[in-house]
């Protein structure tokens, strides 16, 4: 785009999330996608590479592997954020802030995701609901879909006067589809032991205003989850007025 600079957007990560942030951000008129960076050497990154994005090896070892496995690497993941004015972490839970380190040192813009802690970059991130408090921040942390999903639907009842207070219970997803054979549950259910389960009070580091509680179960399923709520509101509204 002539007199516009496109944002150059590093993705670490190309699995459930980091192959739809890629997506994403390849549709924007001001980003591009600088590439992608992953440990992984079958059909998850040759996918990547059918899209057009340049492929990195997390490390020197993996991009060696990926090397091996008849893959076009361009290098490493200290190559990637060098051509990179922001990264996008969706590396498994708890890596990214080990991963942080490294942003913090190179002095690029990164988001994570909610697998991490608010406390990990002190903002978490909704665009329906805190959008503003984001801009000019230098890292933020995505939520996860769960809360995500708890936000947008809350918040829009919030914003209409409607919300009182909200409780949940969400049936959870157990597993990536490519992981079931390693730790995914067949015929049983597993509930979260805590009340409120994490969900309810991440919802709240992005809203802080909510009353909002969650419980959580996790049953034999790997394609979606289900929220059921009961919502009491400030004042009687229709089905119509509601939806």
């Amino acid at each position: 785009m002539v007199g516009q600079r496109i944002i150059r957007v590093a993705v670490n990560g190309y699995g459930v999330i980091g192959k739809r942030v890629a997506q994403a951000v390849a549709v924007q008129k001001d980003m591009a996608v600088a590439g992608v960076a992953d440990v992984a050497q079958d059909w998850r990154v040759r996918a990547a590479l059918s899209r057009g994005y340049a492929l990195y090896g997390a490390t020197e070892e993996h991009a060696v592997a990926m090397g091996a496995a008849g893959l076009d690497v361009s290098g490493t993941l200290d190559d990637l954020l060098e051509a990179a004015d922001i990264v996008v972490d969706c590396t498994p839970k708890h890596l990214a802030s080990k991963n942080i380190e490294t942003y913090r040192r190179l002095g690029i813009r990164f988001i994570v995701h909610g697998g991490e802690k608010h406390q990990s970059t002190g903002h978490s991130f909704v665009a329906e609901a805190n959008y503003a408090s984001a801009v000019g921040r230098d890292c933020s942390r995505v939520v996860s879909c769960n809360t995500t999903s708890i936000i947008r639907t809350l918040s829009a009842l919030k914003r209409h006067g409607l919300l009182d207070r909200a409780r949940g219970t969400l049936l959870r997803r157990a597993t990536d589809p490519w992981e079931s054979h390693q730790g995914g549950i067949m015929n049983t259910l597993v509930p979260e032991p805590e009340i409120p389960s994490h969900q309810g009070p991440d919802a709240q580091s992005v809203d802080p205003d909510l009353d909002v509680v969650t419980m959580a179960v996790k049953v034999p399923e790997t394609l979606a989850h289900l929220h059921y709520w009961s919502v009491q509101l400030t004042r009687e509204a229709s089905k119509d007025e509601v939806l």
